[in-house]
């Protein structure tokens, strides 16, 4: 009787042990994951850093400005502020290179508009840029934004009296740009101009989830909305350790399995189906409210002939399912060409040797910006009405 009492308190001692050691080996692997993760990212493609990118050598203020940057990450969780109906949308933030103001049509990045004093404001005309992390300006300060940059390219004559609001928000597909514009013609406010920039995350839509009207981590966000039984282990998809599994399996998988053929025909014409669809309400809208609509289609490592140097071919290597991301640019490239309801930007950098693209994502540095808004500049002074 005696030795049977001895030995329970010894065994609870011992699991109660077990279940300590776990928990410490476990918190260590989670913190020894996460300094694993930020020196990879920081290597690999800049975005938990930015300054790997040769495409930043010149610009002073890129080491500050990716500090902030990464405060401004660190202080917001993965699927920004949540907004009805649009899901989710840009947090406030207000630092020397970026700054995201509140307004009546949510929370937008500024934009440098060097308009000339002698405007009027009978004379000014306003636009409205909607977009994704690209449009928002993931990876520049606000000076070197697209909306900045073709608010230059506007203004540069003297006689330009434009004002552009860049209502690009991170992840944004333009079934969400469609939502935030209506809504926002709701508060009363009316544009001159709706210029929309896309591309990328229509056409990742395509690869995951493979749903060409899905939005951004559609599985993760519906599965907590069902409240799934999946949802409940959130905190562990999240985890640094298992990134850091995925990345190592993905660093020694011989690329994506590749997709049939009918399969990635069917999910890129899909893609374009969708994003047609929605150029064609913006236009319906535009005729109704009485503004000018310009649709551009981004240029990205999936397309175009840009000879790629060294850092990009690494990037190349870590984006998600080329084979299909490619097959949704050739079709709209295809279909911009047949429709003429949108540009194709897709090839602007083809002659340009110098590094554009700070990362896998496709977001591109200051240069990339330019050139961008150097075209759309050029369209809209050979296209729009008098």
């Amino acid at each position: 009787m005696q030795s049977s009492q001895v030995a329970w308190p010894v065994f609870f001692s011992y699991v109660g042990y077990a279940i300590f050691s776990i928990l410490v080996a476990a918190a260590i692997l989670e913190i020894g994951s996460g300094i694993v993760l930020s020196a990879y990212h920081s290597i690999r493609n800049g975005t938990a850093g930015g300054l790997t990118s040769p495409e930043y050598q010149g610009y002073p203020w890129a080491q500050a400005f990716w500090k902030e940057e990464l405060l401004r990450r660190e202080s917001s969780p993965k699927q920004g502020r949540y907004i009805p109906f649009l899901i989710w949308g840009e947090r406030p933030w207000h630092g020397k290179y970026i700054n995201v103001d509140e307004s009546a049509m949510g929370s937008l990045r500024r934009t440098i508009n060097p308009m000339n004093p002698a405007c009027t404001e009978a004379r000014r005309k306003v636009i409205w840029m909607f977009g994704g992390s690209t449009l928002f300006g993931v990876g520049v300060p606000d000076m070197e934004t697209i909306p900045s940059n073709l608010s230059k390219e506007l203004n540069s004559t003297g006689s330009g009296c434009f004002v552009i609001l860049n209502a690009g928000v991170e992840g944004y597909l333009t079934n969400q740009e469609l939502i935030l514009l209506v809504e926002s013609l709701k508060t009363g406010q009316r544009p001159d101009v709706v210029i929309f920039y896309d591309g990328v995350n229509d056409a990742n839509a395509a690869v995951d989830p493979g749903i060409a009207n899905a939005h951004l981590q559609f599985e993760f966000i519906k599965a907590r909305m069902e409240g799934s039984f999946a949802s409940k282990f959130d905190w562990l998809r999240n985890s640094h350790s298992l990134e850091l599994a995925r990345a190592i399996v993905a660093r020694f998988r011989n690329g994506d399995s590749p997709a049939s053929l009918p399969e990635v025909e069917q999910r890129a014409a899909a893609a374009l189906d969708n994003y047609e669809a929605n150029v064609r309400m913006v236009r319906s809208l535009g005729l109704a409210y009485n503004f000018e609509v310009f649709c551009f289609w981004q240029p990205s490592l999936a397309t175009g002939g840009k000879p790629l140097t060294p850092f990009e071919q690494e990037l190349q290597k870590d984006a998600n399912s080329l084979q299909i991301l490619r097959a949704v640019n050739e079709v709209a490239a295809r279909r911009a060409l047949q429709t003429g309801s949108f540009v194709f930007l897709g090839q602007i950098f083809d002659s340009v040797k110098e590094p554009l693209y700070i990362d896998h994502l496709m977001h591109v540095g200051p240069r990339g910006n330019q050139i961008v808004a150097k075209a759309i500049a050029k369209w809209m002074e050979s296209h729009a009405r008098n």
